[in-house]
This record gives C-alpha cells, structure tokens and sequence, in this order.
C-alpha cells in the first residue's frame, strides 16, 4: 500500500537534505522535491517551522512558491481551457496567486451568506431597476462594501479574500462581486472594461437576445457609485474626453479570462508602484495561460 505523502520517508529524506552546502547536491535535492508537487508543501511547511536557520527557510520558502507557482499556472490553464465561463472559479485563482492557503469553503460560505440576504428581497415581479436597488442595498447599505478609505496602490485592495474580510476593495473588485453575486441569482449581469481600467456592470435585455448576436444592453451599473445606474451616453462623453471614437467593443460585455487577465495586468502594475517591480515577470507568465 502507497504511504501518504506527508508520511514518505524518502521525501522527508529529501527535506532533511535541504541545508545541504554543495550547490549541486542541493540542485539535485530540490529538484526531486519538486517533483512531488504539491503533495510535498506540507511536510516542507513543517520543516520550515522546526527550523531557525534563516538560509534553510529562504530555501525552503523558495522551493513551496516554486511549486505553488507552478500549480495555479497549471489551475489557470485548465481554468482557461475547460471552465472559463467560471468567473468566481477565475477569481479565486488570482487570489491564490498570493493567498496559497486561502480557505476556499470559507470565502463561498461568505459569498453564499450575501446571496441569501439578496435572493431573501428579490422576487419576479419587480422590474430590472428595482432589482438593482435590491442588489445595491445590501452588497452597499447592509454590507457596506466600500473603495478603500483613502487613495491607495496597495495591492491587497484587488484579493476576493481580503474584500469579504475587510469589506474594502477597488472598484474592479467590488464590480466582479457584484457580477458574481448577480450572476449566481441568474440576473443578466455582465462585466464591461472601459478606458483608463474602469470596470462597470451591463443589465443586459435577455429578452431581446438573439442567434445573431447578444442580448441589448438595457443600463449599466457603476461600483465606484454604490452601484449607480447610467446609460450609454455616459461612456459615449467619457470616450470622447479620452479622445476615443465610440467603438462597439466599449459597450459590450467582455469575458471572464478577460477580466481576469485584466486583474493580473493591474497587479503587476499595483506591485510596481509598491516597490516589487521584480515579480511582474512571473505574472505575466500567469497571464500568458490564458490566452
């Protein structure tokens, strides 16, 4: 019978093996740990609280971010390939990126707890506005979900986890819980990316929708004004100020790798601006699994 890999003795073999002094025994080391994916973070998390070698656990840190790197970049494309029309399953991804040990049961059971005082207001009779309202009351006025209180580049401010934590987040953030919270009580909500990384809400007319091509837009939705109502004209004026011809690419709903891929350009930048320019390479490579 397979021992369990948290009771393998050759990989805790390995792992004892890690302060190893000669640059290629270790290399050799390390690279068979690796071979073990993520079954190996573990007991490598152990080995990293038994130790108080300081250049142990650098190597140690670095080998678990390896590995976990290497795993969402795999989650990602899958995700891209297979489920894609998943937008919480795409946002919980990028959250991993730096929150690894994210309870996931945890945030669904926080996202469910949202939808159920939603779903507890909404019924069939009331028109697409008035659900709006109901939408905006309690994700705005019961929740207070809120942009962060003063002017930031923390990154932090775009991570699931930390927006149900903490209630504060950017208004792409807070537009894709929206999106996520409307899209599970199945309202025709779909996110739209404009210039200058705005991100806003389109109600879409499903009733209009044809083979042809998608369903009209009927308003949209702005996160950044607890969920105000606007209409086209808006981002018609908002083009022009950017010198923009209206194209119809800024009207219509984009897709959730889209939206998700914006989310990791916006990192790299948040990163840069917090002084960690260094990993913007790695996250383009997560970018590049979603194409």
């Amino acid at each position: 019978m397979d021992q369990p890999q948290d009771k393998d003795p050759q990989l805790q073999a390995l792992i004892s093996l890690l302060d190893e002094p000669d640059q290629q025994a270790f290399t050799q080391v390390r690279d068979r740990i690796f071979a073990y994916g993520s079954q190996a973070v573990p007991l490598l998390e152990t080995a990293w609280e038994s130790t108080f070698d300081s250049y142990l656990q650098k190597r140690i840190e670095d080998i678990i971010h390896s590995i976990q790197y290497n795993q969402l970049y795999l989650d990602l494309t899958n995700w891209a390939h297979f489920r894609n029309d998943n937008l919480l399953e795409g946002y919980l991804l990028f959250t991993r990126y730096q929150y690894q040990n994210m309870d996931i049961e945890e945030v669904k059971s926080q996202l469910h707890d949202i939808r159920r005082d939603i779903w507890l207001e909404l019924n069939n009779s009331l028109t697409a506005l008035e659900k709006v309202k109901v939408l905006n009351h309690i994700i705005f006025d019961l929740h207070k979900f809120q942009l962060p209180s003063r002017q930031t580049t923390e990154p932090r401010y775009l991570f699931l986890n930390n927006l149900l934590e903490t209630r504060s987040g950017y208004a792409i953030s807070i537009g894709i819980l929206y999106t996520l919270l409307a899209q599970s009580l199945d309202l025709p909500v779909r996110g739209i990316l404009l210039p200058g990384e705005r991100f806003v809400m389109a109600w879409l007319d499903e009733t209009e929708k044809s083979p042809e091509g998608p369903a009209r837009v009927m308003f949209y939705i702005n996160p950044e004004n607890k969920g105000g109502i606007f209409t086209r004209n808006e981002i018609v004026t908002l083009l022009r100020r950017l010198k923009l011809s209206p194209d119809d690419m800024f009207f219509r709903p984009v897709a959730p790798k889209y939206i998700i891929s914006k989310m990791f350009e916006l990192l790299s930048y948040l990163l840069a601006a917090s002084g960690e320019a260094e990993r913007a390479g790695e996250i383009e490579h997560l970018r590049s699994a979603l194409i």
